[in-house]
């Protein structure tokens, strides 16, 4: 019983993540579509020497959809009393700056200063052996981080008012503070984090700003997992936890 439950655990937010990851992907592609209709009944040129200019500034939303990737440690497989572990993925809030500094034709490294907000979740399944029921349980970890984020950025010739690219880079995190409300926080984890961050995204000229939905994929690279303060908790079976995150992001510059 205990060996199934690691699988059983892995399985259950794929299809939520695939439903999210479809829905901003139609998203991306519906703005696209939209102002791609609306650049061919309009042959104007916007911001022609836009790209006279080395640095620029602007501002940005992001929508994050979040959780934890979770690997389990020995103890989970053969003496934990929770039958499974699991992290549902949660949509938490980003804003903050850009900053843009054009190295040639096709390259550009970027700065993106972060306010985040996140709710990550875990629940557990616990077996009573005693009934042969489980029962379930829920914490939820509500944060404020400050990252920063640094990427380079490689994008096509500009066609009209639309040019597409793509970026990568890594984004460096802490958290500035916990939200705790009774009964809805009881694990912990570190407090800072790195992540491999990458891409895709469109701009659009408009006639006074340049408007740029984007698509990030991030995946953390730090353990979250405290030992000292996750020993003897309902988190003391888990080996690793780190963060992966799917966002959309609005720009305007």
């Amino acid at each position: 019983m205990k060996n199934i439950k690691v699988s059983f655990s892995s399985n259950l937010t794929f299809p939520f993540k695939k439903i999210f990851t479809l829905t901003g992907v139609s998203l991306f592609l519906a703005i696209i579509g939209v102002h791609t209709l609306s650049a061919q009944e309009n042959k104007r040129l916007f911001q022609g020497d836009y790209d006279a200019k080395t640095v620029r500034f602007g501002y940005f939303l992001g929508l994050p959809y979040t959780n934890f990737n979770i690997k389990f440690n020995n103890y989970f497989v053969n003496k934990d009393s929770i039958y499974s572990i699991t992290s549902p993925s949660t949509i938490g809030l980003k804003m903050g700056g850009l900053v843009n500094i054009q190295l040639n034709d096709y390259f550009d490294f970027r700065i993106l200063p972060t306010v985040a907000i996140y709710g990550r979740r875990l629940e557990y399944r616990i077996a009573n052996t005693t009934t042969n029921t489980l029962s379930e349980k829920k914490e939820l970890r509500e944060t404020a981080w400050f990252e920063l984020p640094v990427m380079f950025k490689y994008k096509s010739e500009r066609r009209g008012n639309v040019r597409m690219y793509i970026f990568g880079g890594v984004r460096y995190a802490v958290e500035t503070n916990a939200v705790n409300r009774r009964g809805r926080q009881q694990f912990t984890t570190k407090n800072n984090d790195f992540s491999v961050e990458y891409g895709t995204g469109i701009e659009f000229f408009r006639e006074y700003f340049k408007f740029s939905p984007e698509l990030h994929f991030s995946h953390g690279i730090v353990n979250l997992v405290n030992p000292v303060t996750a020993r003897g908790t309902a988190i003391g079976g888990i080996d690793r936890l780190s963060t992966h995150t799917v966002t959309l992001y609005i720009l305007f510059e």
